[in-house]
């Protein structure tokens, strides 16, 4: 059997905490924060998949990132778990996917790579100094689980509750942690990154 693994970029969120729609972002680099996550994520996958929200119209998307797979999650305002819940369900025959957050830009692709190398029947974990991050890698076997999520909750809790079945990949990228929920955050973000 072919094993193929899919990428699911969560990009759903309203952005309540920015006070404006971070995906569009400028980076110092003049790229958005989503081209950056995109970039770090489609050449370490199969298939990426980037879930946007009921709101957003899917075309402009689908022109601005040729190549990549856009899901309108239908009940993104209810929550980051009801929209992966939802993609994971419309997802094709994967062996196992990818899940990543948009509003992680500084992932180093390398990072992404490896995540996806360290991949097989566990739940791979990128751990920074002693804390997990993402993306996470999870097997088909826990599709089913996935599919059943609700509500803003992501995978946290199925991560702890498959934690013997979960592999922690110690990495030296901080990136993995950080996440940009307001102006002040990304830019203390890129001081800190110098990118």
């Amino acid at each position: 059997m072919t094993v193929r693994i899919g990428g699911v970029l969560l990009a759903a969120g309203r952005s309540r905490r920015f006070g404006s729609d971070k995906r569009m972002a400028r980076l110092a680099s003049g790229e958005t924060v989503l081209d950056r996550a995109v970039a770090a994520f489609a050449p370490a996958v199969d298939e990426l998949v980037l879930v946007i929200g009921a709101a957003d119209e899917p075309g402009a998307f689908a022109a601005w990132f040729p190549g990549v797979r856009i899901f309108r999650a239908r009940d993104s305002a209810a929550g980051m778990g009801s929209s992966l819940a939802e993609a994971i369900r419309a997802a094709p025959a994967w062996s196992g996917c990818l899940v990543g957050l948009a509003d992680m830009p500084f992932i180093s692709p390398g990072t992404v790579r490896a995540v996806r190398a360290a991949m097989g029947e566990e739940i791979v974990v990128p751990r920074y100094r002693g804390q997990s991050g993402h993306p996470v890698g999870f097997p088909h076997r826990v599709f089913a689980a996935l599919s059943a999520l609700q509500g803003e909750a992501g995978a946290r809790a199925l991560v702890l509750a498959e934690s013997a079945r979960c592999r922690f990949l110690d990495v030296d990228d901080q990136g993995v942690l950080a996440d940009v929920d307001t102006p002040e955050a990304l830019r203390a973000a890129e001081a800190a990154w110098a990118c």
